[in-house]
Protein backbone atom coordinates (compact mmCIF):
# COMPACT_ATOMS: atom_id res chain seq x y z
CA UNK A 1 0.00 0.00 0.00
CA UNK A 2 1.49 3.36 -1.06
CA UNK A 3 1.65 6.41 1.17
CA UNK A 4 -1.32 8.07 -0.55
CA UNK A 5 -3.62 5.20 0.32
CA UNK A 6 -2.21 4.88 3.83
CA UNK A 7 -2.70 8.58 4.54
CA UNK A 8 -6.20 8.49 3.05
CA UNK A 9 -7.08 5.50 5.21
CA UNK A 10 -5.61 7.14 8.32
CA UNK A 11 -7.46 10.42 7.80
CA UNK A 12 -10.74 8.64 7.05
CA UNK A 13 -10.25 6.63 10.23
CA UNK A 14 -9.54 9.82 12.19
CA UNK A 15 -12.69 11.45 10.85
CA UNK A 16 -14.71 8.31 11.64
CA UNK A 17 -13.38 8.29 15.21
CA UNK A 18 -14.16 12.01 15.53
CA UNK A 19 -17.67 11.42 14.23
CA UNK A 20 -18.23 8.54 16.66
CA UNK A 21 -16.98 10.68 19.57
CA UNK A 22 -19.35 13.50 18.56
CA UNK A 23 -22.25 11.06 18.23
CA UNK A 24 -21.42 9.46 21.59
CA UNK A 25 -21.28 12.83 23.37
CA UNK A 26 -24.50 13.94 21.70
CA UNK A 27 -26.25 10.69 22.57
CA UNK A 28 -25.14 10.92 26.20
CA UNK A 29 -26.31 14.54 26.36
CA UNK A 30 -29.71 13.84 24.81
CA UNK A 31 -30.19 10.81 27.04
CA UNK A 32 -29.40 12.92 30.10
CA UNK A 33 -31.83 15.65 28.95
CA UNK A 34 -34.61 13.10 28.40
CA UNK A 35 -34.02 11.56 31.82
CA UNK A 36 -34.10 15.00 33.41
CA UNK A 37 -37.31 15.81 31.55
CA UNK A 38 -38.76 12.60 32.93
CA UNK A 39 -37.65 13.48 36.46
CA UNK A 40 -39.24 16.92 36.12
CA UNK A 41 -42.45 15.37 34.85
CA UNK A 42 -42.45 12.89 37.71
CA UNK A 43 -41.92 15.70 40.20
CA UNK A 44 -44.46 18.02 38.64
CA UNK A 45 -47.19 15.57 37.64
CA UNK A 46 -46.52 12.16 39.11
CA UNK A 47 -50.20 11.25 38.89
CA UNK A 48 -50.24 11.27 35.08
CA UNK A 49 -46.64 10.28 34.36
CA UNK A 50 -45.35 8.21 37.24
CA UNK A 51 -48.29 5.85 37.73
CA UNK A 52 -48.02 4.48 34.22
CA UNK A 53 -44.28 3.93 34.67
CA UNK A 54 -44.91 2.24 37.99
CA UNK A 55 -47.14 -0.30 36.28
CA UNK A 56 -44.80 -0.78 33.29
CA UNK A 57 -41.73 -1.31 35.50
CA UNK A 58 -43.48 -3.45 38.11
CA UNK A 59 -42.94 -7.19 38.55
CA UNK A 60 -45.57 -9.62 39.74
CA UNK A 61 -44.68 -12.91 41.41
CA UNK A 62 -46.02 -15.18 44.15
CA UNK A 63 -45.10 -12.61 46.80
CA UNK A 64 -47.19 -9.93 45.12
CA UNK A 65 -46.32 -6.85 43.10
CA UNK A 66 -42.94 -5.12 43.25
CA UNK A 67 -42.43 -1.53 42.09
CA UNK A 68 -39.30 0.28 40.92
CA UNK A 69 -37.38 1.59 43.98
CA UNK A 70 -36.45 4.81 42.15
CA UNK A 71 -40.10 5.57 41.40
CA UNK A 72 -41.11 4.82 44.98
CA UNK A 73 -38.37 7.21 46.09
CA UNK A 74 -39.90 9.85 43.85
CA UNK A 75 -43.26 9.26 45.55
CA UNK A 76 -41.60 10.00 48.86
CA UNK A 77 -39.89 13.14 47.50
CA UNK A 78 -43.30 14.40 46.39
CA UNK A 79 -44.58 13.79 49.95
CA UNK A 80 -47.10 11.44 48.44
CA UNK A 81 -48.20 7.88 49.11
CA UNK A 82 -49.16 4.84 47.08
CA UNK A 83 -51.63 1.95 47.43
CA UNK A 84 -52.36 -1.05 45.25
CA UNK A 85 -55.96 -2.34 45.43
CA UNK A 86 -57.39 -5.75 44.53
CA UNK A 87 -60.79 -6.23 42.93
CA UNK A 88 -62.47 -6.15 46.35
CA UNK A 89 -61.02 -2.75 47.18
CA UNK A 90 -58.57 -4.10 49.75
CA UNK A 91 -55.03 -2.67 49.88
CA UNK A 92 -52.55 -5.36 48.73
CA UNK A 93 -49.46 -3.23 49.09
CA UNK A 94 -48.79 0.29 50.28
CA UNK A 95 -45.91 2.76 50.42
CA UNK A 96 -45.51 5.82 52.66
CA UNK A 97 -49.24 5.75 53.48
CA UNK A 98 -50.39 8.11 56.30
CA UNK A 99 -52.53 6.80 59.14
CA UNK A 100 -55.60 8.75 58.06
CA UNK A 101 -55.79 6.93 54.73
CA UNK A 102 -58.24 3.93 54.54
CA UNK A 103 -56.96 0.40 53.94
CA UNK A 104 -60.31 -0.74 52.50
CA UNK A 105 -62.43 1.05 49.89
CA UNK A 106 -65.93 0.47 48.64
CA UNK A 107 -66.66 0.78 44.90
CA UNK A 108 -68.34 4.17 45.28
CA UNK A 109 -66.00 5.42 48.01
CA UNK A 110 -62.79 5.49 46.00
CA UNK A 111 -64.61 7.11 43.05
CA UNK A 112 -66.12 9.81 45.30
CA UNK A 113 -62.72 10.65 46.78
CA UNK A 114 -61.15 10.60 43.34
CA UNK A 115 -63.74 12.87 41.68
CA UNK A 116 -63.89 15.19 44.70
CA UNK A 117 -67.58 14.74 45.41
CA UNK A 118 -66.63 13.69 48.92
CA UNK A 119 -64.04 15.60 50.98
CA UNK A 120 -60.66 13.93 51.35
CA UNK A 121 -57.49 15.35 52.92
CA UNK A 122 -55.40 14.43 49.89
CA UNK A 123 -55.49 14.88 46.15
CA UNK A 124 -56.12 11.45 44.65
CA UNK A 125 -55.16 9.94 41.34
CA UNK A 126 -56.44 6.56 40.16
CA UNK A 127 -54.66 4.39 37.57
CA UNK A 128 -56.10 1.09 36.32
CA UNK A 129 -54.13 -1.12 33.91
CA UNK A 130 -53.79 -4.80 33.11
CA UNK A 131 -50.33 -6.35 33.66
CA UNK A 132 -49.46 -10.03 33.06
CA UNK A 133 -53.14 -11.00 33.04
CA UNK A 134 -53.87 -9.18 36.29
CA UNK A 135 -55.77 -5.92 36.55
CA UNK A 136 -53.89 -3.44 38.73
CA UNK A 137 -55.51 -0.48 40.43
CA UNK A 138 -53.12 2.12 41.87
CA UNK A 139 -54.19 4.93 44.16
CA UNK A 140 -51.76 7.82 44.47
CA UNK A 141 -52.25 10.54 47.04
CA UNK A 142 -50.46 13.86 47.38
CA UNK A 143 -50.81 16.63 49.97
CA UNK A 144 -53.77 18.90 49.23
CA UNK A 145 -52.50 22.30 50.38
CA UNK A 146 -54.35 24.72 48.13
CA UNK A 147 -57.80 23.15 48.44
CA UNK A 148 -58.24 23.55 52.21
CA UNK A 149 -56.44 26.90 52.10
CA UNK A 150 -58.79 28.19 49.40
CA UNK A 151 -61.79 27.02 51.40
CA UNK A 152 -60.62 28.85 54.53
CA UNK A 153 -60.00 32.18 52.81
CA UNK A 154 -63.11 32.04 50.61
CA UNK A 155 -65.42 31.26 53.56
CA UNK A 156 -63.79 33.68 56.00
CA UNK A 157 -64.31 37.37 56.61
CA UNK A 158 -61.21 39.49 57.05
CA UNK A 159 -60.48 43.09 57.74
CA UNK A 160 -58.16 45.03 55.43
CA UNK A 161 -55.13 47.01 56.54
CA UNK A 162 -52.63 48.66 54.16
CA UNK A 163 -53.89 46.64 51.19
CA UNK A 164 -53.54 43.28 52.97
CA UNK A 165 -56.20 41.15 54.67
CA UNK A 166 -55.78 40.74 58.40
CA UNK A 167 -55.57 36.95 58.72
CA UNK A 168 -55.54 34.78 61.83
CA UNK A 169 -52.04 33.85 63.02
CA UNK A 170 -52.60 30.17 62.33
CA UNK A 171 -53.70 30.88 58.76
CA UNK A 172 -50.72 33.21 58.16
CA UNK A 173 -48.37 30.53 59.43
CA UNK A 174 -49.97 27.94 57.13
CA UNK A 175 -49.68 30.22 54.11
CA UNK A 176 -46.01 31.03 54.73
CA UNK A 177 -45.16 27.41 55.47
CA UNK A 178 -46.55 26.40 52.07
CA UNK A 179 -44.78 29.38 50.37
CA UNK A 180 -48.29 30.20 49.12
CA UNK A 181 -50.00 33.51 48.38
CA UNK A 182 -53.60 34.74 48.67
CA UNK A 183 -55.21 37.25 46.34
CA UNK A 184 -58.72 38.74 45.99
CA UNK A 185 -59.80 40.28 42.66
CA UNK A 186 -63.00 42.09 41.74
CA UNK A 187 -65.36 41.37 38.86
CA UNK A 188 -63.11 43.37 36.49
CA UNK A 189 -60.08 41.30 37.42
CA UNK A 190 -58.35 44.00 39.45
CA UNK A 191 -56.66 43.13 42.71
CA UNK A 192 -58.51 44.19 45.84
CA UNK A 193 -56.21 42.76 48.49
CA UNK A 194 -53.38 40.22 48.59
CA UNK A 195 -51.14 38.49 51.07
CA UNK A 196 -47.59 37.20 50.43
CA UNK A 197 -48.00 37.82 46.67
CA UNK A 198 -44.77 37.44 44.64
CA UNK A 199 -43.77 40.14 42.18
CA UNK A 200 -44.31 37.85 39.20
CA UNK A 201 -48.01 37.40 40.08
CA UNK A 202 -50.09 40.04 38.24
CA UNK A 203 -52.40 42.53 39.97
CA UNK A 204 -54.89 42.46 37.10
CA UNK A 205 -56.34 39.45 35.30
CA UNK A 206 -58.22 38.94 32.11
CA UNK A 207 -60.43 35.93 31.51
CA UNK A 208 -57.68 34.31 29.42
CA UNK A 209 -54.91 35.13 31.89
CA UNK A 210 -56.56 33.43 34.86
CA UNK A 211 -57.60 30.44 32.75
CA UNK A 212 -54.07 29.93 31.36
CA UNK A 213 -52.43 30.23 34.77
CA UNK A 214 -54.88 27.69 36.15
CA UNK A 215 -54.47 25.14 33.32
CA UNK A 216 -50.76 25.56 32.48
CA UNK A 217 -49.02 26.20 35.78
CA UNK A 218 -45.68 24.91 34.44
CA UNK A 219 -45.46 27.99 32.19
CA UNK A 220 -45.69 30.44 35.08
CA UNK A 221 -43.93 28.65 37.95
CA UNK A 222 -46.98 28.64 40.24
CA UNK A 223 -49.89 26.28 40.67
CA UNK A 224 -53.10 28.27 41.39
CA UNK A 225 -56.69 27.56 42.42
CA UNK A 226 -59.56 30.03 42.44
CA UNK A 227 -63.04 30.34 43.98
CA UNK A 228 -65.69 32.64 42.48
CA UNK A 229 -68.36 34.30 44.67
CA UNK A 230 -71.42 34.85 42.46
CA UNK A 231 -73.10 37.33 44.82
CA UNK A 232 -70.16 39.73 45.12
CA UNK A 233 -68.54 38.97 41.74
CA UNK A 234 -65.23 38.60 43.49
CA UNK A 235 -62.71 35.74 43.12
CA UNK A 236 -60.30 34.38 45.68
CA UNK A 237 -57.00 33.06 44.25
CA UNK A 238 -54.44 30.95 46.11
CA UNK A 239 -51.18 29.62 44.68
CA UNK A 240 -47.95 27.83 45.54
CA UNK A 241 -44.60 27.35 43.70
CA UNK A 242 -44.36 24.33 41.43
CA UNK A 243 -41.04 23.48 43.07
CA UNK A 244 -40.88 24.06 46.80
CA UNK A 245 -37.80 25.75 48.23
CA UNK A 246 -37.61 28.27 45.40
CA UNK A 247 -39.07 31.71 45.18
CA UNK A 248 -39.80 32.52 41.53
CA UNK A 249 -41.12 35.89 42.59
CA UNK A 250 -37.67 37.19 43.52
CA UNK A 251 -36.16 36.62 40.09
CA UNK A 252 -37.14 35.90 36.56
CA UNK A 253 -38.45 32.39 36.53
CA UNK A 254 -37.11 30.02 33.89
CA UNK A 255 -38.87 26.68 33.23
CA UNK A 256 -36.93 23.66 34.44
CA UNK A 257 -36.94 22.16 30.95
CA UNK A 258 -35.19 25.24 29.58
CA UNK A 259 -32.60 25.05 32.33
CA UNK A 260 -31.98 21.39 31.54
CA UNK A 261 -31.55 22.14 27.82
CA UNK A 262 -29.16 25.01 28.55
CA UNK A 263 -27.09 22.95 31.00
CA UNK A 264 -27.06 19.94 28.67
CA UNK A 265 -26.09 22.03 25.63
CA UNK A 266 -23.34 23.83 27.54
CA UNK A 267 -21.99 20.55 28.91
CA UNK A 268 -22.08 19.03 25.42
CA UNK A 269 -20.17 21.98 23.95
CA UNK A 270 -17.54 21.76 26.69
CA UNK A 271 -17.24 17.99 26.18
CA UNK A 272 -16.95 18.44 22.40
CA UNK A 273 -14.32 21.15 22.86
CA UNK A 274 -12.28 18.91 25.17
CA UNK A 275 -12.71 15.98 22.78
CA UNK A 276 -11.57 18.05 19.80
CA UNK A 277 -8.56 19.36 21.73
CA UNK A 278 -7.57 15.82 22.71
CA UNK A 279 -8.13 14.55 19.16
CA UNK A 280 -6.08 17.47 17.80
CA UNK A 281 -3.23 16.67 20.19
CA UNK A 282 -3.45 13.02 19.18
CA UNK A 283 -3.49 14.01 15.51
CA UNK A 284 -0.46 16.24 16.05
CA UNK A 285 1.31 13.40 17.85
CA UNK A 286 0.48 10.81 15.19
CA UNK A 287 1.02 12.93 12.06
CA UNK A 288 2.57 16.27 13.04
CA UNK A 289 5.56 14.86 14.94
CA UNK A 290 6.73 12.56 12.08
CA UNK A 291 6.29 15.35 9.53
CA UNK A 292 8.22 17.80 11.71
CA UNK A 293 10.92 15.15 12.16
CA UNK A 294 11.22 14.74 8.38
CA UNK A 295 11.39 18.52 7.87
CA UNK A 296 14.15 18.79 10.47
CA UNK A 297 15.99 15.96 8.76
CA UNK A 298 15.68 17.63 5.34
CA UNK A 299 16.91 20.89 6.85
CA UNK A 300 19.91 19.01 8.26
CA UNK A 301 20.57 17.52 4.82
CA UNK A 302 20.58 21.08 3.45
CA UNK A 303 23.33 21.83 5.98
CA UNK A 304 25.35 18.78 4.86
CA UNK A 305 24.39 16.74 7.95
CA UNK A 306 23.13 13.47 6.53
CA UNK A 307 22.43 11.39 9.64
CA UNK A 308 18.88 11.15 10.97
CA UNK A 309 18.17 13.44 13.96
CA UNK A 310 18.21 11.60 17.28
CA UNK A 311 16.51 12.02 20.64
CA UNK A 312 18.18 12.84 23.96
CA UNK A 313 19.37 9.27 24.31
CA UNK A 314 21.03 9.35 20.91
CA UNK A 315 18.48 6.98 19.37
CA UNK A 316 16.75 7.55 16.04
CA UNK A 317 13.25 8.91 16.62
CA UNK A 318 11.66 6.85 13.85
CA UNK A 319 13.06 3.49 14.95
CA UNK A 320 12.91 1.27 18.00
CA UNK A 321 16.12 -0.11 19.51
CA UNK A 322 15.38 -3.22 17.40
CA UNK A 323 15.41 -0.95 14.28
CA UNK A 324 11.69 -1.46 13.64
CA UNK A 325 9.45 1.43 12.64
CA UNK A 326 7.75 3.17 15.51
CA UNK A 327 3.97 3.06 15.19
CA UNK A 328 3.41 6.70 14.28
CA UNK A 329 6.16 6.58 11.62
CA UNK A 330 4.84 3.49 9.81
CA UNK A 331 2.49 5.47 7.57
CA UNK A 332 5.48 7.55 6.39
CA UNK A 333 7.76 4.53 5.96
CA UNK A 334 8.11 5.05 2.18
CA UNK A 335 9.03 8.71 2.61
CA UNK A 336 11.47 7.92 5.42
CA UNK A 337 13.15 5.24 3.28
CA UNK A 338 13.42 7.72 0.40
CA UNK A 339 15.01 10.30 2.71
CA UNK A 340 17.41 7.65 3.98
CA UNK A 341 18.39 6.79 0.39
CA UNK A 342 18.75 10.48 -0.42
CA UNK A 343 20.95 11.01 2.63
CA UNK A 344 23.09 7.99 1.78
CA UNK A 345 23.43 9.12 -1.84
CA UNK A 346 24.32 12.70 -0.92
CA UNK A 347 26.78 11.51 1.70
CA UNK A 348 28.38 9.15 -0.81
CA UNK A 349 28.52 11.94 -3.40
CA UNK A 350 30.13 14.24 -0.87
CA UNK A 351 32.78 11.64 -0.06
CA UNK A 352 33.26 11.03 -3.78
CA UNK A 353 33.64 14.75 -4.44
CA UNK A 354 36.18 15.08 -1.67
CA UNK A 355 38.13 12.09 -2.96
CA UNK A 356 37.84 13.31 -6.54
CA UNK A 357 39.08 16.75 -5.52
CA UNK A 358 42.00 15.13 -3.73
CA UNK A 359 42.74 12.93 -6.76
CA UNK A 360 42.40 15.91 -9.08
CA UNK A 361 44.97 17.82 -7.07
CA UNK A 362 47.25 14.79 -7.06
CA UNK A 363 46.70 14.37 -10.80
CA UNK A 364 47.44 18.03 -11.48
CA UNK A 365 50.62 17.70 -9.44
CA UNK A 366 51.56 14.59 -11.43
CA UNK A 367 50.73 16.16 -14.79
CA UNK A 368 52.65 19.28 -13.79
CA UNK A 369 55.60 17.04 -12.95
CA UNK A 370 55.22 15.18 -16.25
CA UNK A 371 55.14 18.47 -18.16
CA UNK A 372 58.09 20.00 -16.31
CA UNK A 373 60.31 16.97 -16.87
CA UNK A 374 60.33 17.07 -20.71
CA UNK A 375 60.21 20.87 -20.59
CA UNK A 376 63.36 20.88 -18.47
CA UNK A 377 65.07 18.63 -21.00
CA UNK A 378 63.99 20.84 -23.91
CA UNK A 379 65.12 23.99 -22.09
CA UNK A 380 68.46 22.42 -21.14
CA UNK A 381 69.29 21.26 -24.68
CA UNK A 382 68.15 24.58 -26.11
CA UNK A 383 70.54 26.42 -23.77
CA UNK A 384 73.36 24.06 -24.81
CA UNK A 385 72.70 24.68 -28.50
CA UNK A 386 72.55 28.44 -27.94
CA UNK A 387 75.74 28.56 -25.88
CA UNK A 388 78.41 30.37 -28.03
CA UNK A 389 81.32 28.86 -26.12
CA UNK A 390 80.72 25.44 -27.60
CA UNK A 391 81.00 24.30 -31.19
CA UNK A 392 78.76 21.26 -31.41
CA UNK A 393 79.26 18.62 -34.06
CA UNK A 394 76.46 17.64 -36.46
CA UNK A 395 76.06 14.35 -34.64
CA UNK A 396 75.64 16.07 -31.27
CA UNK A 397 73.18 18.60 -32.69
CA UNK A 398 71.14 15.77 -34.22
CA UNK A 399 71.11 13.95 -30.87
CA UNK A 400 70.03 17.08 -29.00
CA UNK A 401 67.24 17.91 -31.48
CA UNK A 402 65.98 14.31 -31.51
CA UNK A 403 65.65 14.37 -27.74
CA UNK A 404 63.91 17.75 -27.86
CA UNK A 405 61.45 16.44 -30.46
CA UNK A 406 60.66 13.37 -28.31
CA UNK A 407 60.03 15.52 -25.25
CA UNK A 408 57.90 17.92 -27.29
CA UNK A 409 55.84 15.01 -28.60
CA UNK A 410 55.36 13.76 -25.02
CA UNK A 411 54.19 17.20 -23.90
CA UNK A 412 51.82 17.39 -26.87
CA UNK A 413 50.35 14.02 -25.92
CA UNK A 414 49.77 15.16 -22.31
CA UNK A 415 48.03 18.34 -23.46
CA UNK A 416 45.98 16.43 -26.04
CA UNK A 417 44.80 13.92 -23.43
CA UNK A 418 43.81 16.69 -21.06
CA UNK A 419 41.85 18.46 -23.81
CA UNK A 420 40.18 15.21 -24.85
CA UNK A 421 38.88 14.51 -21.33
CA UNK A 422 37.06 17.87 -21.28
CA UNK A 423 35.72 17.36 -24.80
CA UNK A 424 34.34 13.97 -23.80
CA UNK A 425 32.81 15.45 -20.66
CA UNK A 426 30.98 18.03 -22.79
CA UNK A 427 29.45 15.23 -24.92
CA UNK A 428 31.26 15.39 -28.26
CA UNK A 429 30.10 13.25 -31.19
CA UNK A 430 32.47 11.25 -33.40
CA UNK A 431 33.31 12.67 -36.86
CA UNK A 432 32.06 10.88 -39.94
CA UNK A 433 32.41 7.11 -39.47
CA UNK A 434 33.51 4.60 -42.05
CA UNK A 435 32.83 0.93 -42.58
CA UNK A 436 35.81 -1.33 -41.83
CA UNK A 437 36.47 -5.06 -41.74
CA UNK A 438 37.66 -5.49 -38.16
CA UNK A 439 39.76 -8.65 -38.56
CA UNK A 440 42.07 -6.93 -41.06
CA UNK A 441 42.01 -3.50 -39.39
CA UNK A 442 42.65 -4.82 -35.87
CA UNK A 443 45.54 -7.00 -37.03
CA UNK A 444 47.22 -4.01 -38.67
CA UNK A 445 46.64 -1.79 -35.61
CA UNK A 446 48.19 -4.40 -33.28
CA UNK A 447 51.19 -4.84 -35.58
CA UNK A 448 51.85 -1.09 -35.45
CA UNK A 449 51.51 -1.11 -31.66
CA UNK A 450 53.84 -4.10 -31.33
CA UNK A 451 56.53 -2.16 -33.18
CA UNK A 452 57.04 -0.02 -30.06
CA UNK A 453 60.45 -1.12 -28.71
CA UNK A 454 59.29 -0.46 -25.13
CA UNK A 455 56.89 -3.39 -25.35
CA UNK A 456 59.38 -6.07 -26.24
CA UNK A 457 58.95 -8.75 -28.88
CA UNK A 458 56.17 -11.32 -29.37
CA UNK A 459 54.12 -10.17 -26.38
CA UNK A 460 50.88 -9.52 -28.37
CA UNK A 461 48.74 -12.41 -29.68
CA UNK A 462 45.79 -11.71 -32.00
CA UNK A 463 42.88 -14.15 -32.35
CA UNK A 464 40.63 -13.05 -35.26
CA UNK A 465 36.93 -13.93 -35.59
CA UNK A 466 35.98 -16.96 -37.67
CA UNK A 467 33.79 -14.83 -39.93
CA UNK A 468 34.10 -11.45 -41.51
CA UNK A 469 33.10 -8.61 -39.12
CA UNK A 470 32.10 -5.25 -40.57
CA UNK A 471 31.26 -2.18 -38.50
CA UNK A 472 30.69 1.59 -38.84
CA UNK A 473 33.39 3.18 -36.64
CA UNK A 474 35.66 6.20 -36.41
CA UNK A 475 38.97 4.36 -36.66
CA UNK A 476 41.28 7.10 -35.25
CA UNK A 477 39.39 6.91 -31.94
CA UNK A 478 39.39 3.11 -31.93
CA UNK A 479 43.11 3.12 -32.72
CA UNK A 480 43.76 5.37 -29.76
CA UNK A 481 41.77 3.02 -27.49
CA UNK A 482 43.73 0.00 -28.77
CA UNK A 483 47.02 1.81 -28.13
CA UNK A 484 45.92 2.84 -24.61
CA UNK A 485 44.82 -0.67 -23.62
CA UNK A 486 47.94 -2.23 -25.15
CA UNK A 487 50.25 0.20 -23.34
CA UNK A 488 48.48 -0.37 -19.99
CA UNK A 489 48.76 -4.15 -20.31
CA UNK A 490 52.41 -4.24 -21.36
CA UNK A 491 53.95 -1.29 -19.50
CA UNK A 492 52.30 -1.75 -16.08
CA UNK A 493 52.89 -5.51 -15.77
CA UNK A 494 56.00 -7.72 -15.56
CA UNK A 495 58.14 -7.93 -18.71
CA UNK A 496 57.03 -11.52 -19.40
CA UNK A 497 53.32 -10.59 -19.48
CA UNK A 498 51.49 -11.52 -22.68
CA UNK A 499 48.44 -9.75 -24.11
CA UNK A 500 45.85 -11.75 -26.07
CA UNK A 501 43.51 -9.68 -28.22
CA UNK A 502 40.41 -11.53 -29.48
CA UNK A 503 37.69 -10.44 -31.91
CA UNK A 504 34.43 -12.23 -31.08
CA UNK A 505 31.51 -12.05 -33.50
CA UNK A 506 28.08 -12.63 -31.92
CA UNK A 507 25.90 -15.07 -33.82
CA UNK A 508 22.63 -13.99 -35.52
CA UNK A 509 23.29 -10.26 -35.09
CA UNK A 510 25.76 -7.56 -35.94
CA UNK A 511 27.23 -7.26 -32.43
CA UNK A 512 30.89 -8.00 -31.66
CA UNK A 513 33.40 -7.90 -28.80
CA UNK A 514 37.05 -6.89 -28.82
CA UNK A 515 38.67 -8.53 -25.81
CA UNK A 516 42.05 -7.60 -24.28
CA UNK A 517 43.25 -10.30 -21.83
CA UNK A 518 46.63 -10.28 -20.12
CA UNK A 519 48.22 -12.67 -17.61
CA UNK A 520 49.84 -9.94 -15.52
CA UNK A 521 49.52 -8.96 -11.88
CA UNK A 522 45.83 -7.96 -12.05
CA UNK A 523 44.20 -5.21 -9.99
CA UNK A 524 42.74 -4.96 -6.51
CA UNK A 525 39.05 -4.15 -6.01
CA UNK A 526 39.48 -0.41 -5.45
CA UNK A 527 41.66 0.02 -8.54
CA UNK A 528 39.20 -1.98 -10.64
CA UNK A 529 36.20 0.10 -9.45
CA UNK A 530 37.95 3.42 -10.02
CA UNK A 531 39.87 2.48 -13.17
CA UNK A 532 37.88 4.80 -15.43
CA UNK A 533 37.80 7.87 -13.13
CA UNK A 534 39.32 11.01 -14.62
CA UNK A 535 41.71 11.80 -11.78
CA UNK A 536 42.44 8.34 -10.45
CA UNK A 537 45.87 6.89 -11.16
CA UNK A 538 46.59 3.33 -10.16
CA UNK A 539 50.32 4.02 -10.34
CA UNK A 540 52.42 7.06 -9.51
CA UNK A 541 53.56 9.48 -12.23
CA UNK A 542 57.15 8.37 -12.01
CA UNK A 543 56.51 4.73 -12.85
CA UNK A 544 56.74 5.41 -16.55
CA UNK A 545 57.74 8.28 -18.78
CA UNK A 546 54.78 7.62 -21.07
CA UNK A 547 51.08 8.27 -20.38
CA UNK A 548 49.07 11.06 -18.80
CA UNK A 549 47.06 9.07 -16.27
CA UNK A 550 43.91 9.79 -18.32
CA UNK A 551 44.15 6.95 -20.79
CA UNK A 552 41.41 4.69 -19.36
CA UNK A 553 39.00 7.58 -18.79
CA UNK A 554 39.54 8.69 -22.38
CA UNK A 555 39.14 5.13 -23.68
CA UNK A 556 35.81 4.71 -21.88
CA UNK A 557 34.53 8.04 -23.19
CA UNK A 558 35.55 7.28 -26.80
CA UNK A 559 33.97 3.81 -26.78
CA UNK A 560 30.70 5.16 -25.40
CA UNK A 561 30.67 7.98 -27.96
CA UNK A 562 30.87 5.31 -30.68
CA UNK A 563 27.88 3.44 -29.20
CA UNK A 564 29.75 0.73 -27.32
CA UNK A 565 30.56 -0.06 -23.73
CA UNK A 566 33.67 -1.12 -21.86
CA UNK A 567 33.91 -3.61 -19.00
CA UNK A 568 36.76 -4.86 -16.84
CA UNK A 569 37.34 -8.12 -14.95
CA UNK A 570 40.47 -8.49 -12.85
CA UNK A 571 41.83 -10.38 -9.86
CA UNK A 572 45.12 -9.88 -8.10
CA UNK A 573 47.67 -12.35 -9.48
CA UNK A 574 45.34 -13.62 -12.21
CA UNK A 575 45.54 -10.93 -14.85
CA UNK A 576 42.98 -8.56 -16.34
CA UNK A 577 40.30 -8.87 -19.04
CA UNK A 578 38.91 -5.72 -20.71
CA UNK A 579 36.06 -6.02 -23.20
CA UNK A 580 34.88 -3.51 -25.79
CA UNK A 581 31.28 -4.48 -26.51
CA UNK A 582 28.99 -3.44 -29.37
CA UNK A 583 25.60 -5.11 -29.34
Amino acid sequence: MNIKRRLTLKFVLQLAITGMVVLAISAITFTWILLRFLDISLTRDFANVGLEQLVESSKIDEDGIHFSPSLLEQVKKNKGWLQSLNEDGQVESAYNTPKDVPIQYGPGEVVAYWTGTQPFPYNLALWIQEKDGKQLALVYGAPNVLGPLLKKVSEGTFAVAKGEPVLPDELEKEIKSAQAFVQLIDSAGNEVVSYNRPNMIPTQYSVQELALRTLYSERYGYHVLSSFDKESGRTWIVGEPNIKGTDPGKKMWVPEEVKVVIIGSFAMLIALLIAFVLLSLWQAHRFGAPMLHMLVWLDSIGNAIYTEPTDRKGLRRSRTPALKWRRRYRVFADVMVSIEKLSATLKSDQVMREETESLREEWIAGVTHDLKTPLSSITGYAHLLAEPKYDWSKEEVRKFTTTMLDKSAHMDMLISDLAMTYRLKSGIKPPETMEVELNTWLQQALEQAAANPAYGKQRIVFLPAQTEVRAQLYTPWLERVVNNLTANALLHNPSDTKLTVSLIHKDRNTGFIIQFADDGDGMDEETKIRLFERYYRGTDTASTSNGSGLGMAISKGLIECMGGQITVESHVGKGTVIKLIWS
